[in-house]
């Protein structure tokens, strides 16, 4: 049995080697249809960046990094048009394999169901991009409809119909969209012909050799007709024999399948080489490319030679009226055709009808073949188009050469109509400018494109509900509704409770953000202007950013473009972040950087704050993948060689006040600034704020700059030196000048960190020892060795002084006062896993905050002295601690002061039940200098305690002498006395 076409917009198989309809073979299996088992898939392309593994679909994974290889390629080559072809590729050849998966899986019918719909999604969605494509994208002046033919001294009628379609802005509009649709059939028609699909012909499928058969069998019943010439049909108002009629009906299907594809030329071959060579000269009478070629048809137009058709022409007196005496012998045959099947009862007629009604603009006799909803747009505007165009032409046209043209075909016309003389008179000769079109197909059809849409939606909503799911987006579309377009997928994310997006699976919610954040880019970067009052729209635009460079204060006003900007801007936002989520790294960058410069930098060190505990070539990868993206795009407002300098520093900052992660976040987000040497200055600067602050802040802050903070500044090539070659690091240092007294200060927090760990390998060694084992007695006195003597060396050399020196102090500015500022939370080491790993500090309890603060106030009261005042309040939610404020008077105290009392204050036992705490310090804003100090003369007695345990210890730790069995290993050493000789 004949397969019918009923080619849907959203049904499109997949994209496939275009093939010459003129080079099929036409076999004797007119009737059945060959479908191959399984479709051959074409093997994907490398992605420019490598794919992750964790995602929970992967379909939908590798649709995402497709569409991110083509947003690399467009930022590579600035060339939107190439990137629309691109993802119109990915969607098609995506759809591909999931039918191919599908037909492999008929034996399961809801797996199958599922992938059909999965494959029917993707094509509606390469669909969109083909509708940008041919509306915005393509920069051609004369597209669609092309020149016409080649330029003559006369125009030709072809000359004229591309004129009157280029000329009217509404009229190009529509030529666009039909151009868009007709391309999405001849995809389709060329897939079917690559998979073998559908009928097939050979040369005796158009001779009704059955009928003939029959007739001289005399077999025949009255209903049969009498004579085989093309009219007999109609003429007798008889039937063919059914197997002709059959033959009939399929060939008149797949001719129509061609002239909707705009492939008029390929459907005259088909009629030829199939034994209808009359059926070919009918359809060909407005041309070899159709009476109104638009896109690949146009432009084969254009490469014939005018000079003949001008001179049939010009012989003719009239090429309008040649062309309209065409057209209107068209509009009669499908008449005939549709009012004979009418009479028979049979749908033999209408795919007849329907080929006919194209070429006349005749929308009521091709409705009944179109089932999708593609097929009634493209009617709809298919023949508005005609319709619009014989209206331009009739309207310039001269009067009398249009009579004296239709006059030569009087006879002709009369003899189609040998019944009725008097209607032909009528209609053909009486009133010449209302001969064509005529009122009944102008009335039929709406007055606007907005119009002729509505139409359509109207007659798709109760033929084809089924495909009306991206209807109202290529409506928005075509009639350039943009900020309405991009809202609807906004509000799918923020309105989560609606019942569009409550009936969405995550998958869906997926892919349709996809094609929204995809879709504001496409809109932001077409290459030509969208024919609107609207500006040309861009996600953002070197003049906005000149005219206002702060991002925190963007000033906008009510045109539509900045209300896009900004609706496209949080499309990728939340793109991005999806990616983020769905651990699809590799394609953050990339859509970063097309971002705005405030909702880029915001996303940016969001992402990497949550890469920070990651492992460091985690971080690092994701930092260069950055980088190279980032350095790469030089358009927007990306500040090429600094974008991601800027990113880090906010990392950094972001880090110091999202205090509720614990020690380790803040030590590890060192590392972002370690990664480049153009953050060298500030990653030593910030390292030394850190371990400062760090060395304050109890046994898990101390082991958080250890383990860390020196990780971190290890990734830096220059200061990892530093830290490794004593020897070298001098010369180092001199090579950076600016960085070396921070780098100075560095080697003393490290040597003072290795002192506090070696410390730990010796009370776990105690813990371990064996009374009995001499080895492990000499082992733990070699540490107990090394920990003094560098412990000694560290606290002599007054290192901090002198590197401190000159830095600022906060009473050198010659104001008359300044803040310190201190977070501070009870020292509870024990109280949770959290606390003692370091990704926690020991908040208070909210119920006891009240208490706390009251309590951290009486303490810090007890510690200030003249000259300094102090507050004490709740910090912020989401840090249950208290949030001290000390206020320095230059004119009443000193630096030296202010120390000390800094020093009491951090020492303090907070009188809070059911026992009192001592304080442990979170964080602390102030003068480098203070901080310093204050941390100097935290870490000067927490070292030298540390070393006069070790001197008490005199069981633990214990060497043979030759006057006594045992003796101090301090003694030995001499530290007494050294310990007795610095003064703090």
């Amino acid at each position: 049995m004949h397969t019918a076409y009923d080619n849907n917009l959203y049904q499109i198989p997949g994209l496939s080697p275009d093939s010459d309809p003129a080079n099929r073979v036409f076999e004797d299996t007119r009737y059945n249809a060959a479908y191959s088992s399984q479709p051959n898939t074409p093997s994907s392309g490398q992605l420019v960046y490598p794919t992750t593994t964790r995602t929970h679909h992967l379909h939908q994974g590798s649709d995402e990094q497709a569409f991110g290889q083509s947003v690399a390629l467009f930022m590579a080559g600035h060339d939107m048009q190439e990137t629309l072809k691109q993802f119109v590729s990915s969607c098609l050849s995506h759809s591909r394999e999931l039918r191919a998966e599908a037909l492999q899986n008929q034996h399961r019918a809801v797996r199958h169901l599922h992938l059909q719909s999965e494959a029917s999604a993707l094509e509606a969605e390469a669909a969109t991009w083909e509708l940008l494509l041919h509306m915005y994208a393509d920069t051609r002046k004369m597209y669609p409809a092309g020149t016409g033919g080649q330029q003559t001294a006369i125009k030709t009628v072809h000359h004229q119909v591309a004129e009157a379609v280029c000329k009217h802005p509404e009229l190009l509009q529509c030529a666009r969209v039909v151009t868009w649709l007709e391309a999405l059939f001849r995809k389709s028609q060329d897939y079917q012909a690559e998979q073998e699909q559908g009928p097939r012909f050979n040369d005796q499928s158009g001779v009704w050799t059955d009928t003939l058969t029959a007739l001289h069998r005399q077999d025949h019943n009255d209903s049969l007709v009498t004579e085989l010439d093309p009219d007999a049909t109609t003429r007798q108002r008889a039937s063919l024999q059914r197997d002709s009629g059959r033959d009939e009906d399929a060939l008149n299907a797949y001719l129509f399948e061609f002239v909707k594809a705009g492939r008029v030329s390929e459907a005259a071959e088909t009629c030829a080489a199939c034994g209808q060579p009359w059926r070919a000269a009918s359809l060909l009478g407005g041309g070899p490319n159709g009476p109104l070629p638009l896109g690949p048809a146009a432009d084969a137009q254009g490469q014939l030679k005018a000079m003949e058709k001008l001179a049939a022409e010009v012989e003719a007196d009239s090429s309008i009226a040649g062309r309209s005496m065409w057209k209107w012998t068209c509009y009669q045959v499908a008449e005939a055709a549709a009012q004979h099947a009418s009479h028979l009862s049979e749908a033999s007629g209408k795919h007849e009808a329907a080929v006919y009604s194209t070429l006349a603009g005749h929308l009521h006799r091709i409705l009944p073949v179109c089932h999708a909803s593609a097929d009634i747009l493209w009617a709809y505007t298919r023949c508005w188009l005609e319709s619009q165009v014989d209206q331009h032409l009739a309207k310039s046209s001269d009067k009398g050469d249009l009579a004296k043209g239709l006059r030569l075909g009087k006879d002709a016309v009369a003899a189609t109509q040998r019944d009725h003389p008097e209607e032909v008179r009528r209609v053909v000769l009486d009133d010449v400018a209302d001969f064509w079109p005529c009122s009944s197909l102008t009335e039929a059809l709406p007055g606007s494109l907005e119009a002729v849409l509505e139409a359509a939606h109207h007659t798709a909503g109760a033929k084809a509900a089924a495909d009306m799911e991206h209807w109202q987006l290529h409506q928005d579309i075509i009639l350039q509704h943009f900020g309405a377009l991009l809202s609807r997928f906004a509000e799918d994310g923020s309105t989560q409770e609606s019942s569009s997006a409550a009936a969405m699976t995550d998958k869906q919610q997926a892919v349709r953000l996809r094609l929204g954040a995809h879709l504001g880019l496409a809109l932001g970067y077409l290459p030509v202007p969208v024919p609107t009052t609207q500006a040309q729209l861009n996600i953002r635009s070197e003049e906005d950013i000149q005219a206002d460079p702060d991002p925190d204060t963007p000033q906008l006003d009510s045109s539509d473009d900045l209300f896009l900007q900004e609706t496209a801007n949080q499309l990728l936002e939340r793109y991005a972040s999806h990616l983020i989520k769905t651990d699809q790294h590799t394609l953050v960058p990339l859509y970063a950087c097309l971002m705005r410069i405030d909702k880029r930098r915001t996303l940016y060190a969001s992402y990497l704050h949550d890469l920070t505990m990651h492992s460091l070539e985690h971080c690092w990868l994701a930092y260069r993948l950055a980088q190279d993206c980032f350095d790469k795009w030089r358009s927007g407002d990306v500040e090429t060689g600094l974008e991601l300098d800027r990113i880090v520093e906010q990392v950094m900052e972001e880090a110091f006040w999202r205090m509720q992660e614990g020690p380790n976040q803040w030590a590890a987000s060192l590392r972002w600034l370690c990664f480049s040497d153009s953050t060298l200055q500030l990653a030593v600067r910030q390292a030394n704020r850190v371990l400062r602050q760090l060395s304050l802040g109890g046994p898990a802050a101390m082991q958080a700059g250890l383990q860390f903070a020196f990780e971190a500044v290890g990734a830096s090539e220059v200061l990892s030196a530093v830290l490794k070659d004593e020897a070298g690091s001098a010369n180092l240092i001199a090579q950076h000048p600016h960085i070396g007294r921070e780098c100075e200060e560095l080697l003393v927090w490290q040597e003072f960190y290795q002192l506090d760990n070696l410390h730990t390998e010796i009370e776990v060694a105690w813990a371990e020892m064996d009374q009995e084992d001499d080895n492990q007695q000499d082992t733990l006195c070699e540490l107990g060795q090394r920990y003094i003597s560098h412990a000694i060396e560290l606290c002599s050399s007054s290192m901090f002084n002198r590197i401190w020196a000159g830095q600022d102090s906060g009473y050198d500015s010659g104001s008359p006062g300044h803040k310190v500022q201190l977070w501070v939370a009870p020292a509870q080491e024990a109280s949770t896993e959290a606390v003692l790993s370091g990704s926690s500090y020991s908040w208070i309890p909210s119920h006891q905050m009240p208490d706390f603060v009251t309590a951290v106030q009486a303490a810090v009261d007890a510690c200030c002295v003249p000259g300094i005042t102090a507050q004490v309040k709740e910090a912020e939610p989401h840090c249950q601690a208290a949030f001290i404020t000390l206020t320095v008077s230059h004119a009443e105290t000193d630096f030296g002061t202010e120390v000390q009392c800094l020093n009491a204050l951090i020492k303090a036992t907070v009188p809070v039940q059911p026992q009192p705490v001592l304080l442990r310090v979170v964080r602390m804003e102030g003068p480098d200098m203070c901080i310093g100090a204050l941390a100097a003369m935290a870490a000067y007695p927490y070292t030298l305690l540390r070393a006069a345990q070790l001197r008490q210890a005199r069981v633990p730790v214990l060497v043979p002498t030759p006057t006594s069995n045992h003796t101090c290993i301090v003694c030995t050493l001499g530290c007494c006395s050294a310990y007795s000789s610095i003064s703090m």
